[in-house]
């Protein structure tokens, strides 16, 4: 063999060297990022505690209590509504863009997913956010009432081709006629409670799941026909609205409470 053609040992041993010292730079690297991760974590929980630590417990009582009953009654008053509604024989109609859109089953996204997307949001809710308990319960409230009045003055059915969850899925199956109504359109409660979760809850990587949660509800329920358009788009302006009203209510409710309590 030609020796000309054989490598160096000393450049061979300079790369060898090259690569140990960046080997032992990522070695580094993940040590710090671990460390970041600990520290981060024990943050957030410290963080967790706190909230809990910190809740005037009288305050937090009376509070919720009144926002509880508040929320019961909105519930009860959508199941009244919503019983009457699916008595109701109302025109099947459509829209131009449920007319160029496919008819797909994306029944298990909101049956299953809708259920673990609440499963998450509670916790994430009572982990991160417990003294916001009575404010998001007053939006719901809000939301649940202010909803059912809108299906109550809805005079349009069904859209074309919609697919009847409450036949094809074991979830919507058992909650049809109790949690969940047939003739329930204006608007859609799947698209506005994940965006609600987005506007109250703080840290970023909450925000975007849920933002993202309801992008998907709102494309699955035009897929499914179980809501149109309309009822799409208005449930963004709708969420928010409710939500800026929540705000100014719970400001008001809170204010008087704490003045009372303290005189």
């Amino acid at each position: 063999m030609n020796k000309k053609n054989q490598p160096s040992p000393e450049p061979m041993d300079d790369e060898i060297e090259r690569l140990e010292a960046k080997f032992k730079e990522v070695a580094e690297d993940l040590g710090r990022l671990r460390h970041k991760l600990k520290t981060a974590t024990k943050e957030r929980i410290h963080e967790i505690k706190d909230e809990w630590a910190g809740l005037s417990y009288r305050w937090f009582v009376i509070i919720l209590g009144g926002i509880l009953v508040f929320f019961i009654f909105s519930f009860f008053y959508y199941t009244v509504v919503g019983q009457y509604a699916d008595a109701r024989v109302l025109p099947a109609s459509t829209d131009p863009f449920l007319d160029i859109l496919p008819v797909i089953d994306m029944t298990p996204v909101l049956s299953w997913g809708w259920f673990i997307a609440h499963l998450a949001a509670i916790f994430i809710s009572l982990s991160y956010y417990p003294r916001r308990t009575p404010f998001m319960l007053l939006t719901f409230g809000l939301l649940i009432a202010i909803r059912t009045t809108f299906i109550i003055l809805s005079p349009i059915g069904a859209p074309h081709g919609m697919l009847d969850l409450s036949r094809v899925d074991y979830i919507f199956s058992r909650l049809t006629g109790v949690l969940t109504f047939t003739n329930e359109f204006v608007f859609s409660g799947h698209t506005a409670i994940p965006f609600l979760f987005s506007l109250m809850f703080d840290i970023g990587w909450q925000k975007k799941l849920f933002l993202g949660v309801s992008i998907v509800m709102a494309a699955c329920v035009l897929l499914t026909r179980n809501h149109y358009t309309v009822d799409v788009v208005a449930a963004y302006f709708m969420a928010y609205s409710i939500y800026r009203l929540s705000h100014y209510i719970f400001r008001r409710l809170t204010a008087s409470k704490e003045s009372s309590a303290g005189s």
